[in-house]
């Protein structure tokens, strides 16, 4: 038999008859782990809630017309030579 299969069945092995005698350990880390889950996603979700509020109240860029598209296009020339300006001196 192969060396890995043999190691994988031995650590498999161990490993089965480790969780049933910890499992009290287990239970209480993930006991003690659970809170901290919930306040770590509540706060993820609150930043995230947060964040999409303030995109829905940023104006959207409308590039349908051609007025605005010119409007943007014109508007970044106009930012490109301010930068060319600013390294130039």
């Amino acid at each position: 038999m192969p060396v890995l299969l043999v190691l994988g069945l031995a650590t498999l092995f161990l490993g089965l008859v480790l969780f049933f005698v910890w499992f009290g350990y287990i239970m209480a880390i993930i006991k003690a782990l659970l809170p901290l889950g919930f306040i770590t996603c509540g706060a993820v979700a609150a930043y995230l809630g947060w964040e999409e509020k303030k995109e829905r109240e940023r104006p959207a860029m409308d590039f349908s017309t051609p007025d605005e598209a010119s409007r943007y296009q014109a508007e970044a020339k106009a930012y490109q030579e301010r930068i060319n300006e600013i390294r130039v001196t």
